[in-house]
């Protein structure tokens, strides 16, 4: 395996919650301090500072700090968008006959 699908893979495990998708659509608007993503996401104040943690460490989102507030901002937001947008447009799922998948497999 590669380096780089490792980090891939990483970044993909760091995304593989829903509460970190909710952090991740929360702070697409802008930064936000973690009182006001804690009154957002209606999670523990723990559990939201261990995904927080999760996304800083893959290097998805980072903070400043403002006075005694951390104040959380995407810090790939190209990234983080098309990864969003491509996970809420629709994709039906696709079912295929045995006669498809010889017809494309032989095309190889």
């Amino acid at each position: 395996m590669k380096a780089d699908e490792k980090q891939q893979a990483a970044l993909l495990k760091a995304l593989s919650h829903p509460v970190r998708l909710r952090i991740l659509r929360l702070l697409r608007h802008g930064p936000c301090c973690a009182s006001s993503t804690n009154a957002a996401i209606p999670v523990s104040q723990p559990n939201l500072s261990q995904h927080l943690r999760a996304l800083r460490e893959a290097g998805i989102i980072d903070f400043c700090q403002v006075g005694p507030k951390r104040c959380f901002y995407l810090c790939r937001p190209g990234l983080t968008g098309n990864l969003l947008d491509l996970l809420d447009r629709e994709h039906p799922r696709i079912f295929k006959s045995p006669d498809d998948i010889k017809r494309e497999a032989g095309k190889k």
